[in-house]
């Protein structure tokens, strides 16, 4: 009978946690909290500019909500570059020039004014729909990076 009591003595002191001395410091908060550690650049990245990123990767979710965006963004017939093409013999749909093969989705101009680049330059975080998924990662990343907090406010560059 001493035995079992003994046994039981011994689990409870096994399920009680260490008793510490008044001159040892309890463990940092950072230990006792949950077990994730660190943060991922991917987490830093809002969810609008994912979405966009994503759309210009091989996501056919994100392709068909690019699409539908660009049909509500779609040139009006009140555009006076719409009125200019019309006048000259364009019709919507059609491509640009005599034998009508030429460009027929409209030029994305991004940021022109950005870096002097000119039209139609592409920045190196930019997807392209031939990057592996190896560049695409590598490529969202430099995206978080952009976004990462800054908690003291510091001045950055625009490395991207």
């Amino acid at each position: 009978m001493m035995e079992y009591y003994m046994k039981k003595a011994a689990q409870e002191e096994r399920r009680k946690p260490p008793k510490q001395s008044k001159d040892e410091m309890p463990p940092p908060a950072s230990l006792q909290a949950s077990s994730k550690k660190g943060h991922h650049m991917g987490d830093y990245i809002p969810q609008e500019e994912l979405e966009k990123f994503l759309a210009t990767c091989n996501d056919v979710h994100a392709q068909k909500a690019a699409q539908e965006a660009a049909e509500k963004a779609k040139i009006q017939a009140d555009n006076i570059g719409h009125k200019l093409l019309s006048k000259m013999g364009w019709k919507e749909g059609e491509g640009l020039g005599s034998g009508k093969s030429g460009r027929a989705d409209p030029v994305m101009a991004g940021n022109v004014k950005r870096d002097n680049l000119g039209v139609g330059a592409a920045q190196p975080g930019e997807v392209t729909p031939d990057d592996d998924i190896y560049e695409q990662y590598k490529k969202r990343m430099m995206l978080g990076y952009r976004y990462r907090p800054n908690p003291l406010g510091n001045p950055r560059k625009s490395y991207y």
